[in-house]
């Protein structure tokens, strides 16, 4: 049976507009992530990056700025409709997409870059597999994911979102299909969310 959709459940489109109505997005740091500005410090060439469930879109509006090609998604009507007066008004090329994450079919094979921020915590945990799966079919043989998973020091039972994250049995669930490179604290995570969070570089596996 599906979940109803309604304005206190995460699975649905509501829920996100009136968080965002009433400016309840308490994960918005008001710009780009600085973990994933320090990252892609390193990348020198044009790609091809996904964020699912970009919100107010600080991310994607960077990477736009840098030269990518960056694919925002979200189903939330106002986090589009606030993106979309945000490009047009900075004159950025952004492929700003109003869509469910897991109804990306078309795009298969496609990314360079997969960026997690704020989003695997905020679905329910029992599409974590699937959301996992997916972001594997999403990446091209090249492809990368990287993230920020949070909060780890809160446990899944209490609820959310956001819902806590089991760092190690994410991981495991993870490594079905990728390479983990890197999952560590980070230097350049907030003061606040230092030790509630935990960065990650993933490659995809070839199967």
């Amino acid at each position: 049976m599906s979940e109803p959709l309604s304005t206190d459940n995460p699975l649905s489109p509501k829920f996100w507009d009136l968080k965002y109505h009433n400016n309840e997005a308490g994960w918005d740091i008001g710009g780009p992530t600085p973990i994933v500005v320090n990252w892609f410090k390193s990348i020198k060439t044009r790609k091809k990056i996904i964020i699912p469930g970009c919100g107010n879109g600080h991310d994607a509006l960077y990477l736009a700025h840098k030269g990518h090609d960056v694919y925002a998604i979200d189903f939330s009507t106002v986090a589009i409709k606030r993106l979309r007066a945000k490009a047009e008004n900075e004159k950025l090329k952004i492929n700003i997409l109003h869509k469910d994450y897991f109804k990306l079919s078309n795009y298969y094979n496609f990314f360079d870059i997969f960026i997690e921020y704020t989003f695997f915590c905020a679905i329910l945990p029992n599409k974590r597999h699937d959301y996992i799966r997916e972001s594997y079919k999403l990446l091209n043989s090249n492809g990368v994911l990287v993230g920020i998973l949070l909060p780890i020091d809160k446990p899944i039972a209490e609820g959310g979102p956001p819902f806590g994250v089991d760092i190690v049995d994410t991981m495991k669930l993870f490594s079905k299909y990728y390479h983990i490179l890197k999952c560590s604290k980070s230097r350049y995570s907030i003061k606040p969310r230092y030790e509630k969070e935990r960065f990650i570089l993933l490659k995809k596996c070839i199967k």
